[in-house]
């Protein structure tokens, strides 16, 4: 999948029925998971906007939305890798934290419900039908995960993220949100490449 404008990604939001948020500074979160459900790269898409007096901020980039191939075959769960519902927006699941968020560093933290399914087979190729799981906490938190962005392998059991210089980009429109009176809490918007 080529990557998406925000502006569509806004239009297939709202087709869905989920809130492109238009306040000014107050963060629109999400990610795209593509069709390859074996892959262990970063081929997803992580995206954020905000609007100002100026127009909107934006950024589409390269991420995971999916556990990297070790936590497919030797899931932590015994119930199987969690794998966040795609087709959802998942609303006030995560508080952005300056330090603790994830492992102690700078992350989005779930603390907020979440659906989910568990993929037990332990084979690199993610399923969408195993044990659906609704208003969870799974620790599925958003995070950076190292520089090189070559291979997801153990950085994550269920979270999504990228490299950390395009995770700053979001910590950073975080912040923004903050400093405007808008909370820490973020919805997180989980799109699929069949929506588009």
């Amino acid at each position: 999948m080529k990557r998406p404008d925000i502006e569509l990604i806004h239009h297939i939001m709202k087709e869905a029925g989920m809130v492109v948020f238009d306040k000014p500074f107050d963060v629109t979160l999400g990610g795209i998971r593509t069709k390859d459900n074996s892959s262990n790269a970063f081929n997803d898409w992580i995206f954020a906007s905000l609007f100002t007096k100026e127009g909107i901020m934006s950024t589409v980039f390269e991420g995971t939305t999916d556990a990297g191939r070790y936590y497919r075959e030797n899931p932590i769960n015994p119930n199987g890798t969690a794998i966040i519902e795609h087709g959802v927006q998942h609303r006030g699941c995560y508080t952005y934290m300056a330090t603790g968020g994830h492992k102690g560093q700078e992350a989005f933290r779930q603390t907020g419900g979440m659906s989910y399914w568990r993929d037990n087979d332990k084979d690199a190729i993610l399923e969408f039908d195993g044990t659906k799981y609704e208003d969870k906490i799974f620790n599925t938190n958003g995070h950076d995960m190292g520089e090189s962005g070559e291979a997801v392998n153990k950085w994550s059991a269920g979270c999504w993220g990228s490299v950390k210089r395009n995770m700053d980009i979001l910590y950073m429109m975080a912040q923004l949100q903050m400093k405007n009176d808008l909370g820490d809490k973020f919805s997180y918007a989980m799109l699929h490449e069949d929506m588009f």
